[in-house]
């Protein structure tokens, strides 16, 4: 691949240009390689779910509260496993929209919604978005991908309503260097909070979650148990049918997550210049 490709692209000839988002990864491999695996992730194979992918979307649909009738973008919607729970959240009298650049996450994203009979309007670049539209956009493990964060951040300031929130969750730095290569960058959690703080969006509320410990059992495969990973079916099984995190289930309280995630909204003082904007 040559160069670095865009996380979104341009808008078409002869329309504004916005600015795009650079990212290591539009095209992105693991959808080619092997497709929508988001959605076999939070499905309910005993092997395939995968309990904290789950338990992600779980916390971040569920810091939004009820979305019934609401306008709700997917910021980098993959190959529409989140985007599918949306549909389902807001309903048939809410909109559920899923943005993203890479084709095959687009084609996988609509066939996968086709085939669960759920509906989303799908865009490949920011210029399709209007302004002041969306009551709430997540952006899951996106940030970590591109170059220019402050235009990402833009990007979810420009379309929130007034009074809008957004949902960000992206890794814990761990370690020196992302240990994913098709990450840009990682944060410790106060570095993150700094960042969102000096962006254009009201930073509301910061969590850790997803222990590392979990994450550790969970891809243990213990020689007592033939290497059969215990813990794994353990974990999958209480969150197919428990929609519980097997840690937070047994009362354990970690030092050390994999992933944060914060609340953002877009303030009312938006609002007033919002309107002295409009024509």
């Amino acid at each position: 691949m040559s160069g670095q490709p865009e996380l979104m692209n341009g808008a078409v000839e002869g329309e504004a240009k916005e600015e795009p988002v650079r990212t290591l990864d539009a095209d992105f491999a693991k959808y080619a390689a092997s497709g929508a695996y988001h959605w076999r992730e939070v499905g309910s194979h005993w092997i395939h779910h995968h309990a904290f992918t789950a338990e992600r979307y779980r916390r971040t649909l569920a810091v939004l509260g009820p979305l019934d009738g609401q306008r709700v973008l997917d910021y980098g919607c993959g190959d529409g496993a989140l985007l599918g729970q949306i549909c389902r959240a807001v309903g048939t009298t809410g909109e559920a929209h899923g943005l993203d650049v890479s084709a095959d996450a687009l084609r996988l994203a609509r066939h996968m919604l086709n085939q669960h009979r759920l509906t989303a309007t799908l865009h490949e670049q920011p210029g399709e978005l209007e302004d002041n539209h969306f009551d709430a956009i997540v952006c899951a493990e996106v940030i970590e991908h591109v170059h220019q964060v402050g235009e990402l951040l833009g990007h979810l300031h420009r379309c929130l309503k007034p009074g809008g929130t957004a949902v960000v969750t992206t890794p814990i730095r761990l370690t020196e260097r992302p240990e994913d290569p098709n990450h840009v960058q990682e944060w410790f959690p106060g570095e993150f909070a700094t960042l969102l703080k000096a962006g254009p969006l009201e930073l509301l509320d910061h969590q850790e979650i997803i222990p590392v410990a979990a994450v550790e059992a969970y891809f243990w495969r213990p020689p007592l148990f033939l290497r059969v990973p215990v813990f794994r079916l353990l974990c999958n099984l209480l969150s197919i049918y428990g929609r519980v995190n097997a840690l937070s289930w047994l009362k354990v309280r970690p030092r050390l997550f994999m992933t944060q995630l914060a609340v953002l909204r877009k303030g009312p003082a938006d609002a007033s210049a919002a309107t002295a904007e409009a024509p």
